[in-house]
């Protein structure tokens, strides 16, 4: 009896796309904003860096442009870009920064609405 081996693509997930871009961004720069501040960044939970970046993108362009705007703006500087990069990894070039959108307001409970979202100085 033969056995067909199936090779499944093992797909890098939005979450981890979001959580490496983050984490690449914290490590780069230093924000001084009060809501920002990330001096303490490598003591935070995966949920921290999650809301840091939804408080970031509302402290740039929150309530002007949509969270997709903002992520196809290249806003996390090691998000892919490229069509070829997107595809490669297994996502729809045409909707990926939607999908990005989607999932970091799936994760926060966050809306890109304005109306609900509000968000207290760390400490």
């Amino acid at each position: 009896m033969k056995y067909k081996q199936f090779y499944f693509k093992t797909m890098t997930t939005l979450k981890t796309i979001l959580l490496d871009a983050i984490n690449s961004d914290l490590e780069s720069s230093t924000y001084d904003n009060p809501i920002l501040n990330n001096k303490d960044y490598k003591n935070w939970s995966d949920s921290d860096k999650f809301e840091w970046c939804f408080d970031r993108y509302m402290i740039e362009v929150g309530g002007y442009e949509s969270l997709e705007y903002w992520f196809s703006g290249l806003a996390l500087s090691s998000i892919p870009f490229t069509y070829y990069e997107i595809e490669k990894l297994g996502f729809n070039s045409e909707t990926f920064f939607q999908d990005l959108s989607d999932e970091l307001q799936r994760i926060t409970g966050y809306s890109d609405r304005k109306a609900f979202y509000n968000r207290k100085i760390r400490s």
